[in-house]
């Protein structure tokens, strides 16, 4: 397996689709990732209620990570030409993350609801592309400095990071159950979301210290995410049949057994 530090919106959802085999992500939206995926349609409580059996730092890294995965695939389709379709990625962090991170965000003096604003502002107004991505790379310094309160050595540590990881990608495993209705995606958004939150996994498992490595000399994890690569392997949803929730519920339950082997 590889390991990096480097987390950035745009960067950070190349990597995790260039890394080790192709990676990879209308809306209930009342609380992604709130019940096991399994449930498949959304619980009680918001995004956010999927990280509360963990500590302050790990829910603060997780709702980042909420935050990042809506805004890669908002970045992914307003450059792909698609402005109308990423204004509701760029619209959920305000909506159903960033109240509950609130109380930890100004605790800490490090919040930046306006600098989401400002970009959601752009997105509707239809701004160049060039001016949303200044946008899109002020609210990613915004998120750093708000992850540089957590301790730096414990951002690489697989008992601190490993129940983040799973949890993003419960979520998002909950997001595509959701995008489905007899068999076939017919929620974009939904299945968009899924796919940056499974992104944003991929990059936070590459964070982790190469000392993690030595507990997983075979890559298992790693192999074990590209086994759900081809869920979200496209920006738009495939057509036809999808791969039933169930399956994808295993296979996310497969990548937890490889996490909790790392040390």
């Amino acid at each position: 397996m590889q390991f990096n530090a480097k987390l950035w919106v745009g960067v950070g959802l190349c990597m995790a689709l260039g890394q080790a085999g192709t990676v990879l992500a209308q809306d209930h939206h009342a609380g992604h990732g709130a019940t096991p995926p399994a449930a498949a349609e959304g619980g009680e409580g918001g995004e956010l209620g999927a990280f509360d059996n963990l500590s302050e730092d790990q829910q603060l890294q997780g709702s980042l990570g909420l935050i990042r995965g809506h805004l890669s695939v908002g970045r992914e389709l307003y450059h792909a030409g698609r402005g109308k379709d990423a204004i509701p990625h760029f619209l959920h962090p305000a909506e159903e993350i960033y109240d509950g991170a609130r109380p930890t965000l100004d605790g800490r003096k490090v919040g930046f609801e306006a600098d989401l604003d400002a970009l959601v502002a752009l997105a509707r107004k239809n701004a160049p592309a060039a001016d949303v991505t200044k946008a899109l790379d002020k609210v990613e310094q915004a998120i750093v400095k708000a992850e540089a309160t957590i301790p730096a050595a414990d951002r690489t540590k697989p008992a601190f990071l490993t129940p983040v990881i799973a949890t993003l990608l419960r979520t998002a495993a909950s997001e595509y159950a959701a995008a489905i209705e007899d068999g076939v995606i017919t929620s974009p958004v939904e299945y968009q979301d899924g796919r940056g939150f499974y992104a944003i996994a991929k990059v936070y498992l590459l964070r982790l210290s190469a000392s993690a490595a030595s507990s997983d000399p075979t890559g298992t994890v790693a192999k074990s995410f590209d086994k759900l690569a081809p869920v979200w392997a496209t920006l738009q949803p495939p057509t036809g049949k999808a791969t039933p929730p169930g399956e994808v519920s295993a296979l996310v339950s497969n990548v937890e057994l490889a996490l909790s082997r790392l040390r």
